[in-house]
C-alpha cells in the first residue's frame, strides 16, 4: 500500500466512517487550492455568444434567454470576455434577416460585428417539475465551441477551439426532490442555466477547484 493508501486507511480506522474518494483526498489536502488553467482564451474584442437550439430541445421557451444571461454574466464577472454582443442584436438580426436559419454561426457572428462566436449549442434538456425521479430529474447539456468570425477564406480555420468536432460538452443536473421543490419549468429552467453558465464559463479562465471538484 503506497502513501496516500496507509493516509486513507488510517483516516476510515478510527472513525468507521466512509467517505467518497474525492472527500478523502480532499481531506488529505490532495487539489485542494489547486488552479485549474482556462482552456482557452476568449478575444476581447466583440464576442457573440450564441445560444443555438437547432435541435429545438428547450421545452421552455425562456430556457434560451436564461442561458444566455446567465453566461454572458459570468463571462463579464470574471473577466473571461470584455465586450459581448447584446442579445437584442441576435433577437433583431433573427426577425429580419429572411435566411437567419440557413447562416452558418461564424456568419451570424460575422453579421453582428463580432470577432469571435462562443457557440452554444443545446444537445438535451429535461425540465419537468412533476418527474419525481430520485437522481437526474432535470438536466441540461450543451456542446460548446469557439468559431473565429472574420474568418472567410479557410473553412479548416473557423473553429478556433477544441479541436474536436463534438465541442467540450458540458453537463448539469438537478434531483428529483430539487426539481419538485422548484415547484415550475420557469424555475427549474433557471437554475439549470445558471449552473451550466458557471460550468461553461470556468473553460475560460483561470480557477482555483472547490471542496469535492475535479480537475477537468
Amino acid at each position: 500500500m503506497g502513501v496516500v493508501g496507509v493516509a486513507v486507511a488510517a483516516l476510515i480506522a478510527p472513525t468507521g466512517c466512509t467517505f467518497s474518494q474525492g472527500q478523502l483526498l480532499y481531506m488529505l489536502g490532495f487539489g485542494s487550492g489547486q488552479t485549474i488553467e482556462a482552456r482557452f482564451r476568449l478575444t476581447d474584442r466583440p464576442l457573440l455568444v450564441f445560444v443555438d437550439d437547432i435541435h429545438e430541445r428547450l421545452t421552455w421557451p425562456a430556457a434560451e434567454g436564461y442561458l444566455f444571461g446567465a453566461l454572458t454574466e459570468e463571462l463579464l464577472r470574471h473577466q473571461a470576455a470584455t465586450k459581448i454582443i447584446p442579445l437584442e442584436t441576435i433577437t433583431r438580426l433573427r426577425q429580419t434577416e429572411p435566411d437567419f436559419q440557413r447562416r452558418g454561426c461564424r456568419e451570424i457572428g460575422e453579421m453582428t460585428g463580432a470577432d469571435q462566436v462562443l457557440w452554444v449549442e443545446v444537445l438535451d434538456y429535461l425540465g419537468d417539475p412533476q418527474i419525481q425521479t430520485a437522481n437526474d430529474a432535470a438536466y441540461l447539456r450543451v456542446s460548446v465551441k469557439v468559431l473565429n468570425a472574420r474568418e472567410t477564406e479557410h473553412r479548416t480555420r473557423v473553429r478556433l477551439w477544441p479541436e474536436s468536432p463534438e465541442g467540450q460538452h458540458v453537463s448539469v443536473t438537478m434531483g428529483g426532490a430539487e426539481a419538485v421543490e422548484s415547484d415550475t419549468e420557469d424555475a427549474i429552467a433557471k437554475k439549470l442555466a445558471d449552473r451550466l453558465a458557471v460550468e461553461a464559463a470556468k473553460l475560460f479562465y483561470d480557477h482555483r477547484l472547490g471542496d469535492f471538484e475535479r480537475a477537468p
